[in-house]
């Protein structure tokens, strides 16, 4: 089994500073897997926010922006309200699952593949899906007629091999454009990946150890 924990954190421009580059830096790269992990592969997957010094887990940035946007655009108190549940009902539904084989997956600019006994986990940067800075650099299968990096000038290069009971992170940074209102935002991602053979993986099993990898691709963002 191959569990996967993705995990996201998203600020905007007035996070830029040294006040909110500290809270960033005191950010937990990793947290409890609450539920029991099933399939060949499974994810979790965990969204947060930064709004000033406070950083809020899904529930409450659904709130936080559903107070501050929807009234703006018509919604009563109750209908907000409504519209809030609706949204963390279907986070929550999607926030774990289950994948018959890493073939299965599509997380951005993660590529696994089953290198006999390993696993080959790969950093290939999807121009279609990630914002900026472009990553550019080896491309790994530039000459592979068989892969979607076929001939292009993307980064994609091996993160590192995981063999059995092995711990590795990968971690990149990236702005990006809201298309509603035209501003810049930020996004930290975090991927903590454990290769497995037995069913059981006890829940604390990316924060009771440091990795055995970590990957980095943290770009400075203006």
């Amino acid at each position: 089994m191959l569990l996967i924990q993705n995990i996201r954190l998203d600020w905007d421009k007035s996070e830029r500073g040294a006040t909110g580059e500290n809270i960033r830096r005191r950010f937990p790269a990793a947290y409890p897997v609450e539920r029991k992990p099933s399939g060949e592969v499974f994810v979790q997957n965990l969204y947060f926010y930064q709004e000033g010094t406070d950083i809020m887990d899904f529930v409450r940035t659904e709130h936080f922006f559903a107070q501050r946007n929807l009234p703006g655009i018509g919604f009563t108190q109750e209908q907000a309200a409504a519209e809030t549940e609706k949204r963390i009902a279907w986070i929550k539904k999607h926030q774990y699952q289950s994948y018959p084989s890493p073939d299965a997956l599509n997380l951005t600019n993660l590529s696994v593949r089953q290198q006999k006994a390993r696993l080959e986990i790969a950093f290939c940067y999807d121009e279609q899906r990630s914002g900026v800075p472009f990553r550019r650099g080896h491309n790994k299968d530039f000459l592979n007629p068989d892969s979607r990096m076929y001939r292009k000038d993307n980064l994609n290069e091996v993160a590192f091999l995981l063999a059995e009971n092995q711990y590795g992170r990968v971690v990149w940074n990236e702005r990006r454009v809201d298309y509603d209102l035209g501003t810049w935002y930020y996004e930290l991602h975090i991927y903590n990946l454990f290769y497995s053979l037995e069913a059981y993986i006890p829940e604390d099993i990316f924060v009771k150890a440091e990795p055995d990898f970590v990957y980095r691709q943290l770009a400075r963002l203006f």
